[in-house]
């Protein structure tokens, strides 16, 4: 299970109980989309943080979480909008503006090594859209 605590920084209880507090990313005001792995080993979440320009706060980092230690971080240029976790130690998202958006941008990559797998872009409504795309959205 993960929550963010009082100082919103994010909290994992494994399955024993045993709670961990994870460190806050530098200007980090919250986290969100928390989500857990088939394996239910692996947890993530959304690192949100401040809007410069004053708007509303972005997601600009994708923290996974396994065996007490963060494994893995995805920095977006723009924002997250949406991710989950696909097949076996893969996790997909989309990235984009935070406003204007004329397309798409989704990316695979390999949890353990962080490369990426495959890239897309294009209308998240299309049919025909890439299998690992779905369940992602706007």
């Amino acid at each position: 299970r993960v929550y963010a605590g009082r100082k919103n920084q994010a909290h994992v209880v494994d399955a024993n109980g045993k709670s961990a507090v994870v460190a806050a990313e530098h200007g980090q005001i919250g986290i969100e989309s928390i989500q857990t792995a088939g394996d239910g080993q692996t947890a993530g979440w959304l690192v949100l943080y401040t809007d410069p320009d004053g708007g509303s706060p972005f997601a600009g980092s994708l923290v996974l979480w396994r065996a007490g230690k963060v494994i893995r971080r995805f920095e977006a240029d723009q924002t997250f909008w949406s991710w989950g976790f696909y097949g076996h130690g893969q996790v997909a998202y989309h990235v984009g503006p935070t406003h204007g958006e004329s397309s798409s941008h989704c990316e695979l990559h390999d949890i353990e090594s962080g490369k990426l797998v495959a890239s897309w872009d294009g209308d998240l409504d299309d049919p025909n859209q890439p299998r690992w795309t779905k369940g992602l959205d706007h």
